[in-house]
C-alpha cells in the first residue's frame, strides 16, 4: 500500500528543516502525547546524511485487533523512528529516507519525505509511504489494517509540526 501526501508550512524550508531535525522539537511532541519512556539513539551526522534514530515503548491493545493479527502483534514492543537526513542536490530542500518498525512485527513502514521551498517563509513537505509485509497471505491483511492508521498519522502528524510551528517557533519572533 502506498500514500502520498503534501502539507504547506508558514516557514521557509530551512527552518523546518531545523525544527525537524531538532530533539527540542521531538521531545515537545512527545510531552503534548505523554509519551515516556523514549530514548534518542542517534542524532548525528554520518558519512551518509544526519541520521535520526528515536524509540519509543507503544501498548498494543489487543481488544481492538482482529483475531487473526493477534498472533503477530506483541502486547508491548518498541516504535523505532528513523530518518535519514541530506540536502537536496539543487540546494532548494532537503530530503530524508525514513522508515518506521513495530519491534519484531512483520510489517515495514517506509518512504521519503522531501522539504521544499515555497517562496521564503513557506515551505512544502511532500511525504510518501510505503507499507509492506513479510508475511505471506495474512500480511496483506496486516498491511491492509494499518492503511487507515498511517492515513491517521500522517495527519496528526501535520497537526503536531504546524502546532509546534506556531507555538514554539512563531512565539520567539
Amino acid at each position: 500500500m502506498k500514500v502520498k501526501v503534501d502539507r504547506e508550512y508558514p516557514v521557509s524550508v530551512d527552518q523546518l528543516y531545523e525544527i525537524m531535525t531538532s530533539k527540542a522539537f521531538f521531545e515537545q511532541r512527545f510531552e503534548w502525547g505523554r509519551v515516556t519512556g523514549y530514548r534518542f539513539e542517534g542524532f548525528e551526522q554520518t558519512p551518509s546524511g544526519l541520521l535520526l534514530r528515536i524509540f519509543q515503548p507503544v501498548r498494543i491493545r489487543s481488544d481492538k485487533i482482529p483475531g487473526f493479527a493477534k498472533r503477530f502483534l506483541p502486547e508491548q514492543a518498541d516504535l523505532l523512528t528513523e530518518f535519514l537526513w541530506t540536502p537536496l542536490a539543487d540546494g532548494s530542500g532537503y530530503e530524508a529516507q525514513y522508515r518506521f518498525q513495530l519491534g519484531s512485527v512483520p510489517v515495514s513502514v517506509a518512504g521519503t519525505m522531501q522539504l521544499s521551498r515555497e517562496g521564503d517563509e513557506h515551505s512544502l513537505q511532500c511525504t510518501e509511504v510505503e507499507v509492506s509485509s513479510s508475511v505471506p497471505i495474512v500480511g496483506k491483511k496486516l498491511v491492509s489494517l494499518l492503511a487507515d492508521k498511517v492515513d491517521d498519522a500522517l495527519a496528526g502528524d501535520y497537526r503536531q509540526t504546524l502546532r509546534y510551528v506556531e507555538e514554539c517557533v512563531h512565539r520567539e519572533r
